[in-house]
């Protein structure tokens, strides 16, 4: 049975939510969009200790491409330090969170605005 449901995920599924993680996580590959929800919020939550503000928040328009490269940038750099969005870390505005010191620590030494 839980080869039949790994076979049916998606290339895009598999990388964004490995069998592992989910098993880890929920006990099963297909939780819910409630459960979800609420695992990834109550990451988001519990990892506000590892968090940096990628840049000044403005009310310009300039500034909002500004900050969607920003976070494209940051993106590009976790997922280069081998860290998976969603798992180990989050963006959301301008902030972004880890779910380690350690993770947080790799990202400000490699970080260049």
């Amino acid at each position: 049975m839980e080869q039949e449901l790994k076979l049916k995920r998606s290339s895009l599924h598999q990388r964004l939510l490995p069998d592992e993680a989910m098993m880890k996580a929920f006990g099963k590959l297909n939780p819910t969009v409630s459960e979800r929800t609420v695992h990834f919020f109550e990451l988001w939550m519990d990892s506000r200790n590892y968090s940096m503000q990628l840049g000044e928040r403005q009310v310009i328009g300039v500034q909002k491409l500004n900050d969607k490269n920003l976070r494209e940038n940051a993106d590009k750099l976790c997922k280069r330090l081998g860290y998976l969005p969603l798992w180990d870390y989050q963006i959301k505005g301008l902030e972004i969170r880890f779910t380690s010191e350690t993770d947080l620590a790799m990202f400000k030494i490699n970080w260049i605005k």
